[in-house]
């Protein structure tokens, strides 16, 4: 029973050390980087789902869609969850945790995603994303834009303008002389605005007010996250 016992524990400590480094490999976060072009019609549609991870959408005097992504997470979640990214002419459609059919991690299924993205400057963008950060800059198509846990920042649109968030602020910045009709609705935030408007009605949880003479309809949804115009 001694001599077993001896032979056993040198041998359970040669297996113990021998797997750690799988075990750590299956743990540890890695990084990786995908870069890649979608041709898209004037005019037309960016869509973006997204769970975490900085989303920024820029638009430029390109003719395409540029897509660079740094996307975080182990090994395994980078081999089984893609960036996937579709083109339909009209539309860029781009969804950052693309799982594969077979993947049956359930509960291990969220690569962090940080999306840098050109886009032509007259596109619409439609973005859904869960704890994002999401910035729209001098991008003049319509925008809609809906995050549970991140701030929202647009600018540069001369169309209308849709945006949710659950706890996170959204700032607008529009161009002088705009018209806009302004639709806020919140369980506890507030609407601030460093430009006069002219209130149509006003409680404790809806504001509607009109910019100038009214006109683009600007929508915004919050539960506790405040909205900024400038």
């Amino acid at each position: 029973m001694t001599i077993s016992t001896r032979l056993a524990v040198p041998a359970l400590l040669g297996a113990l050390l021998f797997s750690l480094p799988a075990a750590a490999q299956a743990t540890q976060t890695e990084t990786e980087r995908v870069d890649r072009t979608a041709a898209i019609h004037p005019g037309g549609q960016l869509r973006l789902k997204n769970f975490s991870g900085h989303v920024t959408v820029t638009g430029t005097n390109r003719a395409d869609v540029a897509i660079h992504a740094v996307r975080r997470a182990t090994r395994d979640r980078l081999n089984h969850i893609k960036l996937d990214v579709q083109e339909t002419g009209d539309s860029v459609i781009i969804e950052a945790n693309k799982k594969d059919s077979d993947w049956s991690e359930r509960n291990d299924n969220v690569v962090e995603t940080d999306l840098n993205i050109e886009v032509p400057s007259d596109v619409m963008v439609d973005v859904d994303a869960f704890s994002s950060d999401v910035i729209v800059k001098d991008v003049r198509g319509t925008l809609r834009v809906k995050t549970f846990s991140g701030s929202v920042d647009l600018s540069g649109s001369d169309k209308a303008i849709h945006a949710e968030t659950f706890s996170g602020n959204i700032d607008v910045r529009i161009s002088q002389g705009t018209a806009a009709s302004i639709d806020f609705d919140s369980f506890s935030g507030e609407l601030r605005t460093d430009v006069p408007m002219t209130f149509r009605s006003s409680n404790r949880r809806r504001v509607r007010a009109d910019i100038g003479a009214g006109g683009i309809d600007y929508y915004f949804k919050t539960f506790s996250g405040d909205v900024r115009i400038q």
